[in-house]
């Protein structure tokens, strides 16, 4: 076989190959956002200190952003606390529509895709109640954290938020332990977050 057609072959396979170079070649939406500089702080597996900018224009987002963050330092070993400089570790912007496309109305970045900044996108006038807000931002802090979708309906993890009880299932705790420290006094899952009705979410 000549070997053009040989190198053809090999790349195809590579190619066809599930996950190849999958997450060395992605990179993380960006914008014209003030910097965090503390957002190595996420990357910490043992107790985190988490400085958060929000620079949502809808106080009411940030309201169930706040509430969010506490849910989930019941989860891990963090504490958080507002941070308006540059030290911050995370931060919630305006998403807008080269973020948030095909109706999604919140984005969070990856820690482990390249240009990690620790960013939230999320519409600031996205019409949803208290309690969608809430969720949405439970579910964007769990990509923050390390965590991707989960199969699972029930799982506040899952691709679009159902009408329903939303939790944490054990799949969720056992990704989330593979990048933090769980608290030790947690319960055994599945870990109730809230009810919501449906709206959708990545």
């Amino acid at each position: 076989m000549p070997r053009t057609a040989v190198l053809l072959v090999l790349l195809g396979l590579l190619v066809a190959t599930p996950g190849f170079l999958a997450d060395q070649l992605r990179v993380n939406w960006t914008g014209n956002f003030a910097p965090c500089n503390g957002h190595a702080e996420l990357l910490r597996r043992d107790s985190m200190d988490l400085g958060v900018r929000f620079s949502n224009s809808n106080p009411a987002v940030a309201r169930g952003f706040k509430r969010a963050m506490n849910f989930w330092a019941k989860v891990v070993e963090m504490s958080w606390h507002e941070d308006r400089t540059s030290a911050c570790a995370l931060e919630l912007v305006d998403g807008n529509p080269a973020i948030l496309q095909n109706a999604v109305i919140a984005r969070a970045q990856f820690v482990e895709w390249q240009n990690f900044e620790g960013w939230i996108g999320f519409d600031p006038r996205a019409p949803l109640t208290k309690t969608e807000m809430y969720l949405t931002a439970v579910h964007e802090i769990g990509h923050l954290l390390g965590l991707r979708h989960n199969p699972s309906a029930y799982s506040v993890m899952y691709y679009i938020d159902l009408e329903g009880p939303e939790v944490l299932d054990s799949s969720d705790l056992t990704a989330l332990a593979a990048h933090h420290k769980l608290r030790a006094d947690l319960a055994q899952p599945p870990i109730p977050v809230v009810r919501s009705g449906s709206l959708k979410i990545n």
